[in-house]
C-alpha cells in the first residue's frame, strides 16, 4: 500500500468516525460536573423545569437568565456529597414519577400537564421525599438566579448602580 492510499482511508475513516456517530439520534450527551454528572436529557429536563417555574412572558423567563445552569453549578460546588447525591437520585425519581402520573417524561408533557404537577409538588402529598428535596432546591436556585440577573435587576426593580446618578454638578442647589 503506498503513501497516498493509506492517507486518503484514513482521511475517509476520520470523516466516516466524526459523523456517523451524531446520526444516531439518540442523546449521550452528559453534563460533567467536578463532583458528579448528569445525562443530556436529565439536564433538558431540569431546564424545562426551571422554565415551567419562571415561564417566559412579556419579560424574560428563567431558561433566558440560564437557571438551569446555575442551579446545577450551585449543587455542584455548595453542597454536600450526601445533598448532590439526593439531588441527583430526586430528578431521577421526579421524572420516573411524572412517567408514571402522564405515561410519559417531562419534556414531552403540555405546558398543562407541568403546571398540574407542580401544583400537585407544592402540596407533598405522597411525593417522595428525595423528590421534594429536587424540587424545592431546584426552585430556589431557579428563584435566585433569576432574581439576581441584570434583566431583573434593571427591568422589573430599576436598581440603579450608582445612587444621585442624577447629580449635576452644573445647577445650582436651591435654598430650601
Amino acid at each position: 500500500m503506498n503513501r497516498r492510499n493509506a492517507i486518503n482511508s484514513m482521511v475517509i475513516l476520520s470523516i466516516g468516525a466524526a459523523v456517523f456517530p451524531g446520526c444516531s439520534g439518540k442523546d449521550d450527551t452528559v453534563i460533567k460536573l467536578k463532583n458528579f454528572s448528569l445525562a443530556g436529557c436529565e439536564g433538558n429536563m431540569l431546564s424545562q423545569l426551571t422554565e415551567t417555574i419562571i415561564p417566559k412572558t412579556n419579560f424574560i423567563g428563567a431558561a433566558d437568565v440560564n437557571a438551569h445552569e446555575f442551579t446545577l453549578l450551585m449543587v455542584d460546588d455548595c453542597y454536600e456529597p450526601e445533598r448532590q447525591k439526593k439531588f441527583t437520585n430526586g430528578l431521577k425519581e421526579f421524572d420516573k414519577q411524572v412517567k408514571n402520573k402522564y405515561g410519559n417524561s417531562f419534556i414531552s408533557c403540555s405546558p398543562v400537564q407541568k403546571k398540574e404537577w407542580l401544583t400537585a409538588l407544592e402540596s407533598k402529598k405522597d411525593i417522595p421525599e428525595e423528590v421534594i428535596f429536587f424540587y424545592e432546591t431546584a426552585k430556589r436556585h431557579t428563584v435566585q438566579a433569576f432574581t439576581s440577573s441584570r434583566e431583573y435587576m434593571t427591568g422589573i426593580l430599576k436598581y440603579n448602580i450608582i445612587p444621585g446618578g442624577d447629580f449635576k454638578g452644573c445647577v445650582p442647589v436651591k435654598k430650601a
